[in-house]
């Protein structure tokens, strides 16, 4: 996941849409079928891992909400 992959997803964009641009989600809730989730993780050449979870809301099979959670920690 790119940060240029994350900057095409837009509000209104079906399922199919996301999927084609950002691949099958990580995870899809077993209780919400409207939340995908994302995780991914880079390490710099100091060893700092920077880790963020996307998470995105569907709302009749279109691109509803975005929600970016940032982390970052060192390994």
């Amino acid at each position: 996941m790119t940060e240029e992959m994350i900057n095409q997803l837009k509000p209104g964009l079906t399922r199919e849409q996301v999927a084609y641009v950002m691949g099958t989600p990580l995870t899809t809730s077993t209780f919400n079928k409207n939340r995908w989730d994302y995780v991914y993780w880079l390490k710099d050449p100091r060893d700092n891992v920077t880790r963020e979870r996307v998470t995105l809301f569907f709302e009749q099979d279109t691109l509803n909400d975005i929600i970016r959670v940032p982390e970052k920690s060192d390994q």
